[in-house]
């Protein structure tokens, strides 16, 4: 069977096959991360990437009660380079990735194939950063008889939604768009809304958080007809599943009587609705005039389903291969691309951010020309999202010499000529001060141990790491300035110095078990390397920036970080 073959992943052709799914090995399913926990939402408004230190910390807002974000990855057919149980090396690295994970809720894997099962390194990719993924099922004009199939009968259907619920169990993801894009005699519809509410039940009672989207296209006549709006028409499918991902081309009035519909029949199930948002165009406005079509959704306040984000990248190609362009100068045009889109979309978005300890991440995107493990060679022209790390809660910015356009500050962008640890890193280029890194919520009922590592092209250069610590229960919140012994902290009385560890400290945290990560060493490869920065304190972090000390003389430097808490109590020689 295809999907068996054990160094790839691979869809589902046949209803027989999807039958016999959990009869056989899937090699890679150990191999499956689990979903990261996430902090509680926050909205951090226009001024998303910077931190003000001088304010309480910004409210949380309940999950449940704010428009959801999916992410419908649409890329080529997929099933390309990330199919690849181990990734690929030796071959092309530059390729679609997505890494702005902090405002996406769930990532739907979509493909033509009649059940796509996502593949490892997407669902690492996802879970690593704390996203649920859900598979789809479709059923087009080409395959129409697969419906009539699964319709034969009652104990027929709910055979095959208990498959589908296997797939999703054994390859551990949290559940399925069903995209019924053909029609069907409508004395069969009652099945079929049979068969979506027992694939729901079904999968809420086998997986933790699981999720079952409808697709709106067939009617409850039996027509295929899409209604871009939630009516008389789809309500008997929303009613049966988690929620409807309205199709493309709506506007202001449907969306008014969507409204309308929502408070009438089903008033406390307006979140379920996902509006759609084509990247490429259809229906609407979008590709880089994507924010206005979504700033309209979210004046309704309803959930939002983006189409096909990999516009950024498929856009590109024929630009790339008409100029003859090497891989750098491909992967350099589409993080442009891809990170000016993003960060018109971000004051819309709702935020999540870290919050388990021990943390790591060294910010790789999951490909590169060379992959170190501390600075160590390991793989060139590599591509495995897998590797993908923890990704910032801001989008990065694209670097300013090829962005003419970008006037502000630069915050965070790429840098794959240098890594300590994987294909990429952060970069920075006269940063604005107190770039925020993430929008976390790490408790410190015990002592904090901060180590973090960077290169820089300028000897006048010193790199800080800011926290921001808020006490509930003294409501206040105190700046925290972690680096060397001579950093900077000002007479405010909000503000204070962390304390640098030595090398004796560490044998004390070793039999704490405090793990690091980072070697205790000066330097790799001209990466600096702070081995351990000691923080008393008994709050939670809600905030993480860094501070760059600037000589006058234009510069860039690279960063790499490692967090590490740990909750004992340490006295430092």
């Amino acid at each position: 069977m295809a999907h068996r073959h054990k160094s790839e992943c691979q869809p589902i052709h046949t209803i027989q096959d999807l039958l016999k799914f959990d009869r056989g090995t899937v090699s890679w399913r150990n191999l499956v991360l689990p979903v990261t926990p996430r902090s509680r939402s926050r909205y951090l408004g226009e001024r998303y990437q910077q931190i003000d230190f001088n304010s309480g910390i910004i409210d949380f807002v309940d999950d449940r009660t704010r428009p959801q974000v999916l992410l419908c990855h649409d890329f080529k057919g997929n099933y390309l380079a990330d199919r690849f149980i181990n990734g690929t090396t030796g071959e092309q690295w530059v390729d679609y990735r997505f890494y702005n994970w902090a405002a996406i809720d769930v990532f739907c894997y979509f493909s033509h194939n009649f059940v796509t099962i996502p593949t490892l390194q997407w669902l690492n990719c996802a879970h690593k950063n704390g996203v649920r993924v859900i598979g789809t099922l479709i059923i087009e004009g080409g395959n129409s008889g697969l419906l009539k199939d699964i319709l034969q009968s009652e104990e027929f259907y709910r055979k095959v939604a208990d498959a589908l619920v296997q797939v999703a169990k054994i390859c551990q993801f949290e559940g399925w768009l069903l995209n019924i894009e053909t029609t069907l005699d409508g004395d069969k519809i009652p099945m079929l809304k049979d068969f979506v509410a027992y694939l729901t039940k079904k999968s809420h009672e086998q997986i933790p958080d699981s999720q079952i989207i409808w697709y709106d296209a067939i009617t409850e006549k039996g027509l295929l007809n899409w209604q871009n709006e939630l009516n008389a028409q789809n309500q008997g499918f929303f009613a049966a599943c988690d929620g409807i991902f309205l199709n493309y081309t709506w506007n202001r009035q449907l969306l008014e009587r969507t409204e309308n519909f929502i408070a009438n029949y089903f008033p406390q199930r307006k979140l379920d609705v996902y509006v759609g948002i084509d990247v490429f165009g259809r229906g609407q406005k979008a590709k880089l005039d994507t924010n206005q079509t979504l700033g309209i959704v979210m004046e309704h306040k309803f959930s939002v389903a983006i189409f096909a984000p990999g516009w950024t990248f498929e856009s590109l190609e024929e630009s790339m291969r008409r100029d003859q362009l090497d891989p750098d100068a491909c992967n350099v045009r589409f993080l442009k691309l891809n990170d000016r889109f993003w960060n018109l979309l971000w004051r819309y978005f709702f935020v999540r951010g870290p919050e388990q300890l021990p943390f790591y991440t060294s910010f790789c995107l999951g490909s590169g020309k060379l992959r170190k493990r501390l600075g160590k060679l390991k793989d060139q022209s590599w591509f495995n999202l897998s590797r993908q790390g923890f990704q910032p809660t801001v989008p990065y910015t694209p670097p300013k010499e090829f962005d003419r356009d970008h006037h502000g500050p630069n915050y965070w962008t790429h840098s794959f000529d240098t890594a300590l640890d994987g294909g990429s890193c952060l970069k920075l280029q006269e940063p604005h001060p107190d770039c925020r890194l993430f929008a976390c919520n790490f408790p410190c009922a015990g002592d904090l141990v901060v180590a973090y590592a960077f290169q820089r092209s300028n000897e006048n250069v010193d790199v800080e790491l800011l926290l921001k610590a808020y006490s509930i229960r003294y409501h206040d919140s105190l700046k925290v300035v972690c680096g060397s012994e001579q950093c900077h902290v000002s007479d405010r009385n909000n503000e204070m110095k962390a304390l640098p560890l030595d090398s004796k400290d560490f044998e004390v945290l070793s039999d704490l078990k405090v793990e690091l990560k980072l070697p205790a060493m000066a330097s790799i490869n001209e990466w600096e390397i702070s081995p351990g920065i000691l923080i008393f304190i008994n709050m939670f972090t809600a905030d993480l920036a860094i501070l760059s000390k600037l000589s006058p003389i234009c510069f860039s430097y690279s960063v790499d970080l490692l967090f590490v808490i740990s909750n004992c109590s340490f006295n430092p020689h």
